[in-house]
C-alpha cells in the first residue's frame, strides 16, 4: 500500500471493485492513517470510526489495515462480528537516494543494465509480455495478505501483481528494469510523492528466481534511487510483509531504514467461510 494512503489520522473506507471482479467476492478496505496517535481523544474517536465503518459495510471481506502501535484497534476488529484473519504486518523503509546510489555494489557483470521503460525502444505491449513473465516468475508463492485468506485464490493475487505492473506502464518513467544481455531479469514499478515530502516509493519490486542471490537486486533498487535523483526526489520509501527478511537485509545494506509498520488483518463476514466450504464439499459429490 502507497505511503501516500496511510497520511492522516482518519479511517477510510474504500470499496474494491477490481479485486471483487478478480476474486469472485465482494472486497472494501478500511484504512486508519499512521499518525493517529497511540492514546488520548483522537485515538478513541478512530476507534469509535472503525467500529462504525465496520458496522456499515456490506463487502465480504475488509481489508482493514491501522498503524502497529495503535494495538488497541485489534480488538476493535475483532468485536466486529466478522472471522478475523490476521494477515501480516507491513514495514516500511526509507533512505535518502543519495546515500543508496553511494552504495552501489558495482559492475556485478558486463551485460547487467538497469533502465527506465520511457528510455527504452518498443511498444507498451513488448514490455507488458516481459513483465508478466519476470512478475510470474518472481512472486510466485509469495506470502502477501491474500495468501491469509482461503477465500481468495493466490492465482488471482498473481495475475492482480502482473496487472498492477502493467498499469504502471501507463508512466513509463514510473517502470525501471534490471536486463541481462537485454533480457528483462527484474522489475520495479514506482510512485512519485504527491506532497511536499520529494520521494519516491518502490511499490512492487523482485527479480526472476535464477537472477536471485547473486547481487542483483541491490542493482535494481540503486536504479530506482537514480531515477528519483533524476527527477529531484531526494527519497526512496519501500515496504514488504514483515516475514520478508531477506529483502529487508538487503534493503540494510544499501543504507534503508525502517520508519513504520502497519498492520493489516482480513475481517470476513460471519458465515462466508463456512458457506464457501459447503457449497465446495456439496459440488465434489460428498454431502
Amino acid at each position: 500500500m502507497a505511503w501516500d494512503d496511510l497520511s492522516g489520522s482518519d479511517v477510510r473506507a474504500t470499496s474494491s471493485p477490481v479485486e471483487t471482479a478478480r476474486f469472485g467476492v465482494s472486497i472494501g478496505r478500511l484504512t486508519v492513517g499512521v499518525e493517529l496517535p497511540t492514546s488520548g481523544p483522537e485515538n478513541e474517536r478512530a476507534a469509535e470510526a472503525l467500529a462504525a465503518a465496520l458496522a456499515a459495510a456490506d463487502e465480504d471481506v475488509l481489508v482493514v489495515r491501522y498503524p502497529a502501535q495503535a494495538v488497541g484497534l485489534g480488538a476493535v476488529v475483532a468485536g466486529s462480528g466478522r472471522t478475523i484473519i490476521p494477515a501480516g504486518a507491513l514495514t516500511y523503509w526509507s533512505a535518502d537516494t543519495e546515500e543508496i546510489t553511494a552504495k552501489s555494489p558495482g559492475p556485478v557483470g558486463s551485460d547487467l543494465d538497469v533502465v527506465a521503460v520511457s528510455d527504452l525502444p518498443g511498444s507498451v505491449d513488448d514490455f507488458g509480455r516481459a513483465i508478466d513473465d519476470v512478475i510470474a516468475d518472481s512472486f510466485v508463492g509469495y506470502g502477501n495478505h491474500y495468501a491469509a485468506n482461503p477465500l481468495l485464490d493466490p492465482a488471482a493475487a498473481l495475475a492482480g501483481y502482473q496487472d498492477w505492473a502493467r498499469r504502471s506502464l501507463t508512466a513509463a518513467r514510473d517502470t525501471i528494469v534490471l536486463r541481462d544481455a537485454g533480457t528483462p531479469v527484474g522489475i520495479a514499478t514506482c510512485v512519485a510523492s504527491v506532497d511536499d515530502t520529494a520521494h519516491l516509493e518502490v511499490m512492487l519490486a523482485g527479480l526472476v528466481r535464477a537472477a536471485q542471490g547473486r547481487g542483483w537486486y541491490a542493482l535494481l533498487l540503486v536504479g530506482c534511487a537514480a531515477e528519483a535523483r533524476r527527477r529531484d526526489l531526494s527519497r526512496l520509501i519501500i515496504s514488504t510483509q514483515v516475514h520478508n527478511v531477506r529483502v529487508q537485509r538487503a534493503w540494510a545494506r544499501l543504507g534503508l531504514l525502517p520508519f513504520a509498520a502497519v498492520e493489516t488483518v482480513h475481517a470476513v463476514r460471519a458465515g462466508l467461510a463456512r458457506q464457501r466450504h459447503d457449497v465446495a464439499y456439496r459440488s465434489a459429490g460428498r454431502a
